[in-house]
């Protein structure tokens, strides 16, 4: 047999579909195309992506093609590629995520650096830490595995936040030490005081939610971003509830947007039972977190 007739049919390869699922991406205007595909590629494979460049002649099943564009589709449509795969990476860990929650990002390491270093410089080796708004779970799960003995209670107001969540505590092994809870903030926490309180509330201004990217404002949940019209609801009622259930001395920890620094340190010392709040920033040099202390008297 020879000729047309005589040709096996050809398959796509991970090269020729990385680079065709790249363009594709790039003209739906994501940045971050190639890089997007190679992930996507990679999760569907269930490989590193160094494989695809270990081997980039290998050719592709049907179905792993198949499965491939049906991801770069979503892509196209600005999905977010933590919820496609379902996981996303965070502190040494990796984190089962849905669009039930806020994808979690690498600024909120600055908090929970803090957090450890504070306990650490304390001597606290088992601290009682609340985590409020735990969306993920992200926050709760590390602050369990840097303390073997600490206790922490997480909460969330949405059941389908604390499903994933719950699913993330299972998997990282810290279910005998995180508690979660159904709770708009302190709602359901009776009078139990806690030597931490950490918090990645929603911060975002409500009219700038439409500006922000496809990615975030069309999928992540409003619920995890809305912090009203200023952008400072939460923290106007978290602050004076976190005071009621820190122990004396004990310590508050807050993720805040960039430009918000000034306004929650006010509302900080409107309550007047805290000392003096420090401000740190991310590693691109902007304000991420304040923390403050509870007085230890009054």
């Amino acid at each position: 047999m020879s000729g047309a007739q005589g040709r096996l049919p050809m398959h796509e390869t991970l090269e020729t579909f990385l680079s065709g699922s790249a363009e594709r991406l790039r003209r739906a205007g994501i940045a971050s195309s190639r890089l997007d595909a190679e992930v996507l590629l990679a999760g569907v494979l269930g490989v590193g992506r160094e494989e695809l460049y270990a081997h980039p002649g290998r050719p592709l099943s049907a179905r792993e093609a198949a499965a491939g564009r049906a991801l770069i589709e979503r892509r196209a449509r600005r999905e977010p590629v933590s919820y496609l795969l379902g996981r996303k990476g965070f502190w040494d860990l990796d984190f089962f995520v849905s669009p039930e929650v806020l994808i979690p990002r690498p600024e909120t390491e600055i908090l929970l650096e803090r957090f450890i270093q504070t306990a650490r410089s304390a001597g606290t080796l088992a601290p009682e830490v609340l985590d409020v708004g735990t969306g993920s779970g992200n926050i709760a799960v590390v602050a369990a595995r840097e303390f073997p003995e600490s206790r922490v209670i997480a909460v969330d107001r949405s059941p389908a936040a604390l499903a994933v969540a719950r699913e993330n505590v299972r998997r990282h092994g810290v279910a005998g030490r995180v508690s979660l809870v159904g709770s708009d903030l302190f709602s359901a926490l009776a009078q139990k005081e806690f030597d931490f309180i950490l918090s990645n509330p929603p911060y975002i201004e409500t009219e700038e939610l439409p500006g922000l990217m496809p990615d975030v404002v069309d999928y992540e949940p409003a619920l995890a971003l809305d912090g009203g019209r200023e952008g400072l609801d939460i923290y106007r009622r978290l602050v004076p509830g976190a005071w009621s259930h820190l122990k004396k001395g004990g310590t508050l920890i807050l993720e805040i947007g960039a430009s918000q620094a000034r306004a929650v340190v006010e509302i900080i010392n409107a309550h007047g039972g805290f000392q003096t709040s420090h401000v740190i920033q991310d590693y691109s040099g902007r304000d991420r977190v304040i923390q403050t202390t509870r007085k230890a008297h009054g």
